[in-house]
C-alpha cells in the first residue's frame, strides 16, 4: 500500500491499480464522464469532433481522452 500525492488537489491518498487521483478528485471526474457520456448519447452529437466535445460540454480534452483509454 502506497501512499502518493493527488495529481489534481496534490492531497494524500492511497494509490489502486483502478484509481490514479484521490476521492474528491475521482467523484468529480465521474461526474465530467457522465456529462460527456449524456452529450454523446444524443443521436445528434454523437459525429462531434473532440473540440466540439470539450466546448460543448466544458470537460478538458486530456480528461476526455482517459475516459476513452480506460
Amino acid at each position: 500500500m502506497e501512499v502518493f500525492n493527488c495529481p489534481n488537489c496534490n492531497s494524500l491518498f492511497v494509490m489502486t491499480k483502478f484509481r490514479d487521483v484521490c476521492d474528491a478528485c475521482y467523484k468529480e471526474e465521474e461526474a465530467q464522464y457522465d456529462k460527456v457520456y449524456a452529450y454523446i448519447r444524443k443521436k445528434i452529437n454523437r459525429t462531434a469532433s473532440m473540440m466540439q466535445v470539450v466546448k460543448d460540454t466544458g470537460v478538458e480534452e486530456t480528461l476526455i481522452i482517459k475516459f476513452v483509454r480506460a
